[in-house]
């Protein structure tokens, strides 16, 4: 039930509009945004039956996510279980839940009502695996939570494990055009070179997605990600850790105007007080903090997955990938 939430994260979760779901695979987490709504003290959410989150769901139920309302997140980590019409060995559940099922199914069509009247402009085009055909539905169990708020912890449930790793000297890398640069322009010019997105990281079997503020180096061919050293010290990670950067700007209706890009690689976190060599060179990339309270996370890509609307493509170091988007 939704009492089981602390009353911040409650509310977070009901105004929230996209969640950036996390799911392992074995090239690092997996981070992109989706629509969803808040019942029974689940997110319930749909992918396609053939994309990245359901075919790691198969093997794997674990699940992280963050949803960002202003100033404010929920972070989480949980478990996933879905329902997929055409897998009879999701029947018996869907049976048994089939009441918490249809009043989660009329709750998110009540929400994403904008969404589904964007499928209905777009009908002339919508690919099978964004038709309910094609796709299954999720719930995702909260087994713990934060409630993050000014760089701070304002509510917390659940067990959490944490703990980062930093390494003690910082140095520019070298120049490189960054692979990146292989991605659609149009695709580039709509997410610009800084903003805000979500970084989800990988170790020790422990997914966390954290609410980031990110720049690209171009000169590096790398991208920069900062938040509270507070903040990313829930996450699990090591002085090199495998990441996921989703960067994207969404469109408040039309899923065929959702522009974005998830950057992919090994992340290097870094943090003034036990940074030993280069320290001058970090501050000036966390923008002068005289604190320390900042954190940087750099992340130079070896894989980009990007979509636009309902085309996707993945490029790596030597080949590109285009396909619909799942």
């Amino acid at each position: 039930m939704t009492a089981g939430l602390p009353p911040a994260a409650r509310s977070i979760l009901d105004g929230g509009r996209l969640c950036y779901v996390a799911v392992p695979t074995p090239d690092g987490p997996h981070v992109t945004p989706v629509v969803y709504v808040l019942s029974g003290g689940r997110i319930w959410v749909t992918t396609a039956r053939s994309s990245v989150k359901a075919r790691s769901w198969r093997r794997d139920a674990r699940v992280a996510g963050l949803v960002v309302v202003g100033g404010r997140a929920v972070t989480f980590r949980g478990t996933v279980r879905t329902f997929d019409a055409l897998d009879p060995l999701s029947w018996p559940a869907a049976a048994v839940f089939a009441p918490h099922i249809a009043r989660a199914a009329t709750r998110f069509t009540l929400k994403n009502a904008r969404f589904f009247a964007g499928y209905a402009v777009d009908a002339r085009h919508v690919p099978l695996a964004w038709t309910p055909p094609g796709r299954v539905f999720a719930e995702l169990r909260l087994d713990a939570g934060r409630v993050l708020f000014e760089g701070g912890i304002l509510e917390a449930w659940g067990e959490w494990m944490g703990g980062t790793r930093y390494r003690s000297s910082f140095a520019r890398l070298p120049g490189s055009r960054g692979i990146d640069g292989k991605v659609p322009p149009a695709v580039r010019d709509a997410v610009g070179t800084s903003g805000v997105g979500a970084l989800a990281t990988d170790a020790g079997g422990c997914e966390t997605v954290l609410p980031v503020r990110w720049r690209r180096v171009g000169s590096e061919g790398s991208y920069d990600a900062t938040l509270p050293a507070s903040v990313l010290d829930l996450a699990r990670v090591d002085a090199n850790a495998r990441a996921g950067l989703a960067v994207d700007r969404a469109s408040r209706w039309r899923a065929s105007a959702m522009t974005g890009m998830l950057l992919r690689g090994e992340a290097q976190v870094f943090s003034l007080p036990v940074t030993r060599r280069g320290r001058r060179g970090l501050a000036e990339r966390l923008g002068g903090q005289p604190d320390g309270n900042e954190s940087l996370v750099r992340l130079r890509p070896t894989r980009v997955v990007w979509w636009s609307g309902w085309r996707a493509g993945t490029v790596t170091g030597v080949r590109i990938v285009t396909e619909d988007r799942r």
